[in-house]
């Protein structure tokens, strides 16, 4: 069997372990051949000698599990924020609204204006400052008790627990003008980019993807109304906004 020892620490762990089993050995050897009188000293002294060797490799293996400590924590960050804009994963969305009891709710979905555009003028990087941008003002203008989720691309989706629908759409308004006020900066540039927002009201957690569907039937309202506004679901849209013009709305 081949020993690999890939980094310093290894070697350090490895080096330490062989002198405790040599003095550890060498202890044993003397318990064999040693005076009656001579043994509780020699107890004491091994004892002493395991003891301050000891301390290196439990230095080591403390280094190792924080090490490990460390990464299990890099990990649980990349799954619960959008490593880019810093909002809740969709996972972790998910996995914090599963947490709540029931009560009144409001759920938004919002959506840059025209960010393909944005992408397509200045490029991704000035696409990702955007992003950015766009997540900051929307997390800055939010409660600490609201879910602020990047849900892939330019949406984002904020559910307010505790929240009627009325006081939804204040807060949805409210985050419409924060960001119509909020020129993006772009490479020392100002550039004005609006966002549109759906807003749904729910009661029940379980039923998150029902308000998901709704929030995004209005949001794609509000796109064909113009951009730049907020809609607030009703079930007429149903019939008024189908899979073709919801597409093309955007």
């Amino acid at each position: 069997m081949q020993l690999r020892l890939s980094t310093r620490n290894d070697v350090r762990l490895f080096t330490a372990i062989v002198v405790v089993a040599i003095v550890c050995g060498s202890v044993l050897l003397n318990f064999m051949i040693m005076p009656p009188d001579l043994m509780r000293k020699t107890m004491i002294s091994g004892a002493v000698i395991a003891m301050i060797l000891s301390a290196p490799v439990a230095y080591f293996v403390g280094t190792r599990l924080r090490e490990i400590h460390d990464l299990n924590q890099r990990l649980r960050q990349a799954i619960s924020f959008d490593p880019l804009t810093g909002a809740h994963t969709r996972t972790n969305f998910h996995s914090r609204v599963a947490q709540l009891r029931r009560g009144p709710m409001s759920l938004i979905i919002a959506d840059i204006d025209h960010f393909k555009a944005i992408n397509d003028r200045f490029g991704h990087q000035a696409g990702d400052t955007a992003l950015q941008q766009f997540a900051n003002a929307l997390m800055d203008n939010c409660r600490a008790s609201d879910i602020v989720a990047r849900f892939g691309g330019e949406e984002f989706v904020i559910l307010m627990p505790a929240t009627v629908t009325r006081d939804g759409l204040i807060a949805a308004e409210r985050l419409c003008q924060s960001v119509r006020a909020c020129p993006i900066t772009v490479d020392g540039t100002l550039m004005n980019v609006t966002a549109s927002f759906g807003i749904a009201g729910l009661t029940d957690p379980a039923r998150i993807e029902q308000a998901i569907r709704a929030a995004d039937l209005a949001l794609y309202r509000a796109k064909a109304e113009g951009r730049n506004r907020v809609c607030l679901y009703d079930p007429h849209i149903d019939k008024t906004v189908g899979p073709a013009s919801a597409t093309s709305a955007l």
